[in-house]
């Protein structure tokens, strides 16, 4: 039987939405017969609580952590966290034996080249799922040139690694482009989009508690769920609800999570004087996520320009697995064609306000078959193409054919695995 190593920061317990995509994977893998081991850290953004999903190791799944190097919010010393981990894993993944395919994703950035040059090392195929890309991240909020020496210094080691590995997941059209743009052998490029994690139910808002408890009874929902991050546009959405409101639409629109932005966002919000038409809200558990979401009339999802292909925003599944409408704000991207394949919504562009508001003004009080329509196909694509069952058995073909593909070549190398 073969042994599979996962290695990812965020992992089972935690409940945050990127940790449960590799606990349905390695899930997943476990239960095709292969052996599986995982390293990941001890941090956690929101713990799951006990026996709200199945532990992984209850199935065999073994499980190594990372020690924790600082108390204290997760958020607290966060690049320490980041070098703390690729530096504790790098000897530790040396000396581990018995590993027949490393498999890792994206987080934290800098593990892809450290499991790179560890597989080099040890002679050993190694898969990578792009959940985003570096350093194409790092160019597009700003935080260093493309073609300055750090920016340049970035590509090669990047591109080494990627171009070394035996496969990498890519989560869409675009972001595939992107990734053969690092000289990735198209063959071992794979579409496998994500899924919608946790309760995929939604609690309407005639049942809901939370619309009472928030203040939103009676009132049109713009609803905005997740991180509030550096890939994320909310001027145009917000100058869209200046515009709507001032033309006469009732609506409020509710932010629940954080991120580095959220300062921001609340400045924004006072400058426009939306602040009676804006509410905040925490992060909430994943066993509330059906409450939550629910509360939404019209769910919007985000992108700012320069991040097509380097980020595809996960809750945009969340959204079409509950059946609620989507509001896409942002570049043509992998999100944006996935709403209008899919008929979920509707899209809007960056810098376009008004269109942000004409969306609005025709939904708000008038427009809920509209809604009900991009909902319910919504709903019926996620079902036919993108569930969590469909995604699981893509990953498992993958490695079966990595495997097949080792065992038939005449000499131990790299596994390369037909294109998707």
């Amino acid at each position: 039987m073969p042994t599979l190593l996962y290695i990812e920061q965020y992992f089972y317990p935690e409940g945050w939405g990127g940790a449960e995509i590799p606990r349905d994977i390695v899930s997943g893998l476990r239960q095709a017969g292969f052996a599986v081991e995982v390293l990941c850290g001890k941090d956690q953004y929101t713990p799951m609580r006990p026996g709200e999903v199945p532990d992984p190791s209850a199935c065999g799944v073994r499980i190594f952590r990372v020690p924790r190097i600082a108390p204290g919010p997760i958020h607290r010393f966060k690049s320490l966290r980041i070098l703390w981990f690729c530096a504790y894993a790098f000897p530790w993944l040396l000396m581990h034996r018995g590993v027949d395919l490393y498999i890792t994703q994206t987080n934290p950035p800098l593990i892809v080249p450290t499991l790179a040059m560890v597989a080099a090392l040890r002679g050993k195929p190694f898969v990578i799922i792009a959940q985003d890309l570096f350093p194409e991240a790092v160019f597009a909020s700003g935080l260093a040139a493309a073609g300055s020496l750090p920016g340049r210094s970035l590509r090669r080691l990047f591109g080494w690694a990627y171009r070394r590995a035996g496969a990498v997941v890519a989560l869409g059209a675009f972001m595939r482009r992107r990734i053969l743009e690092k000289g990735v052998s198209p063959q071992r490029v794979h579409t496998i989009s994500n899924w919608a994690t946790g309760d995929t139910r939604r609690i309407s808002a005639s049942e809901n508690p939370l619309r009472t408890e928030w203040g939103l009874r009676d009132r049109f929902v713009l609803l905005y769920s997740g991180n509030m991050g550096v890939s994320h546009e909310f001027e145009t959405v917000l100058g869209g609800v200046q515009r709507a409101a001032a033309a006469g639409a009732d609506l409020v629109v509710v932010f629940i999570g954080g991120g580095v932005r959220l300062p921001e966002v609340r400045a924004l919000v006072a400058s426009l004087g939306l602040s009676e038409r804006v509410v905040f809200r925490n992060f909430v558990p994943a066993d509330v996520l059906p409450l939550s979401l629910g509360v939404a009339d019209l769910a919007l999802v985000t992108l700012r320009a320069g991040f097509e292909g380097v980020v595809v925003p996960s809750k945009l599944l969340g959204y079409m697995a509950r059946g609620i409408p989507v509001l896409y704000v942002g570049p043509d991207s992998d999100a944006a064609q996935l709403v209008r394949e899919s008929l979920a919504g509707t899209c809007c562009a960056p810098g376009d306000p008004q269109a942000v508001a004409d969306v609005l003004l025709r939904t708000v009080g008038n427009g809920g078959s509209q809604l009900r329509r991009w909902g319910e196909s919504g709903r019926s694509f996620y079902a036919q193409h993108l569930a969590r069952e469909l995604g699981v058995g893509r990953y498992v073909e993958l490695i079966r054919g990595l495997f097949a593909q080792e065992s038939g070549s005449p000499r131990r190398q790299s596994g390369v695995a037909r294109d998707r």
